[in-house]
């Protein structure tokens, strides 16, 4: 190769390295290994999708190519992560997978959609000085964030979802909320992104960071990890996990095993730890019947009384209206040590497909999608539940993701929070852990600890600074014992919330009529 050639062949590397496609699957790659996936988890990887939508949409030669370059990258990323949509509907609907998986292609495409319009704003502000084009796109990541999460009713991939392996990183949630978290950490990585046309840029991205790692720090070291609290706000759990097939538990003869199951599980454990009276914690639906009509409840107000303990599950709830219409709901159910029932909560946030079909998705293979009872209706009650000091704050599956209902939870008294979900639907996938870490986010925001049972895994309790003081495998029946804490002080977050949102919204707009002075014309 003569000189010529070498120097050809080095420039086309150059443009390949700058180029859109490779700084497409940057961002692809960013957001599959910043979440929990099949291969490894990089979370600070995460920070590079705004980044890469940022690249992307600067050096578009339109607005609507920098518009499909970025929903583009969304798209590939998102469907990487989420892929796992696509096995409830082969495994529970019977799809093929060639038809399957273009359902967990829609999803990803609709969440995408906010990263096209984010590449379209790079695009489009190009023009404005680093400082204030970095404040611009980072509070628009945040608006975009948030106003998704509230439009499409699936906020799956928040970039602080990603963060949320690294407590140190999310500590910020307990004043700003996961989501506007996201957009300082968007803001500094932009900083850094155009240290080249002013390197004061530089300067405060990384003394932005320190501050966040130092916050972060300061929190967890002021906050000291506590698998095992003590003390009168302490009090023990029994985390019992059936590991019930997904496509067994809804049929009626496998009812009597199911009820078996749990009781047993719970009894043995019971037995080993004589000295304790936790709060039981049964997974979502883990008694797959109608609870108040079936002849299994007897077993179930037995066991509390025997153990003398509190016992949470969740099973469908069934009322009749006076026009004898019935309503089926997804709920949970609290029994007092006496065998009494004391309270339930029904599920709010209803899970599209699987708990309901929007009217116009009336498909034969969607409707396979709803075991056993079919159609639940939508809860409408917040309070908590209660049993002595306890007041649990309700969340059923993924409830657990929506910041607005946690929050709701603890407005009404609720000292701690307690998820009780199933994630069988999804057999060995990413989606648990993915659905852990965003639970998790909640605990940080709210300062509550987080009691989470589940089916197939994974269990799990929370503390105030997101931690995982318990961890239970996943396909693994069996019962944990854990140990967690009430608390009643509120986060900052919860009294600023109502103020984040617009206050954001008026300095974006205030950012956008009032240019700030300083150089123009980034090119990257």
């Amino acid at each position: 190769m003569n000189a010529a050639s070498a120097v050809s062949a080095a420039q086309t590397l150059a443009a390949l390295w700058r180029g859109p496609v490779f700084v497409g699957l940057v961002g692809a790659f960013a957001v599959w290994l910043g979440f929990p996936n099949d291969l490894i988890n990089l979370p600070p990887l995460a920070l590079l999708w705004p980044v890469t939508l940022v690249l992307i949409g600067m050096n578009a030669q339109t607005p609507s190519a920098a518009l499909r370059a970025g929903w583009l990258i969304g798209l590939a990323g998102s469907t990487a992560a989420l892929y796992w949509l696509a096995v409830p509907v082969h495994n529970i609907g019977n799809l093929p997978w060639i038809l399957a998986l273009p359902c967990a292609v829609f999803i990803a495409a609709c969440l995408s959609a906010a990263n096209g319009f984010f590449s379209l704003a790079a695009c489009v502000l190009r023009e404005r000085p680093p400082f204030c084009l970095a404040a611009l796109l980072a509070l628009l990541w945040y608006l975009l964030e948030f106003s998704a999460a509230h439009l499409l009713g699936f906020p799956w991939l928040p970039l602080a979802g990603a963060l949320a392996v690294c407590p140190v990183l999310v500590q910020g949630a307990d004043i700003l909320g996961a989501y506007a978290l996201g957009g300082l950490w968007v803001f500094i990585a932009l900083l850094c992104l155009f240290c080249h046309a002013d390197k004061r840029c530089l300067a405060l991205g990384l003394a932005g960071a320190l501050a966040v790692l130092s916050y972060g720090a300061y929190r967890l070291n002021e906050t000291p990890f506590l698998p095992n609290p003590t003390g009168a706000e302490s009090f023990a759990t029994l985390f019992v996990e059936g590991n019930i097939d997904q496509n067994q538990k809804w049929v009626p003869a496998f009812q009597h095993a199911t009820v078996d199951a749990y009781v047993s599980l719970t009894k043995n454990a019971l037995t080993a730890r004589p000295e304790e009276k936790p709060l039981i914690v049964w997974p979502e639906t883990a008694m797959p019947f109608f609870f108040e009509k079936s002849p299994h409840a007897t077993r179930l107000r037995e066991l509390a009384r025997a153990s003398g303990c509190p016992l949470l599950f969740g099973a469908p709830g069934v009322e009749q209206r006076g026009n004898g219409e019935i309503l089926v709901f997804n709920r949970a159910f609290l029994l007092s040590p006496e065998g009494d029932t004391t309270g339930w909560y029904d599920k709010e946030h209803l899970v599209p497909f699987g708990e309901y079909l929007p009217v116009w998705l009336h498909f034969d293979f969607l409707q396979k999608l709803l075991q056993g009872v079919g159609v639940y209706e939508q809860g409408s009650s917040s309070a908590p539940l209660r049993h002595g000091a306890l007041a649990l704050g309700m969340l059923i599956c993924y409830e657990g993701i929506f910041p607005w209902l946690a929050e709701a939870r603890v407005k009404d008294g609720a000292n701690i929070l307690a998820d009780i979900s199933n994630d069988a639907w999804f057999g060995r996938t990413p989606a648990a852990r993915q659905h852990l870490y965003l639970t998790a986010l909640r605990a940080i925001e709210q300062n509550r600890w987080i009691v989470r049972g589940t089916n197939t895994g994974i269990s799990a309790v929370v503390d105030t600074r997101g931690r995982l003081t318990l961890r239970g495998e996943l396909f693994t029946a069996g019962a944990l014992f854990a140990r967690a804490r009430l608390v009643a002080l509120r986060s900052p977050y919860h009294t600023f919330k109502p103020w984040i949102f617009p206050t954001a919204l008026l300095l974006f707009c205030a950012l956008l009529v009032f240019r700030p002075f300083g150089k123009t014309g980034l090119h990257l």
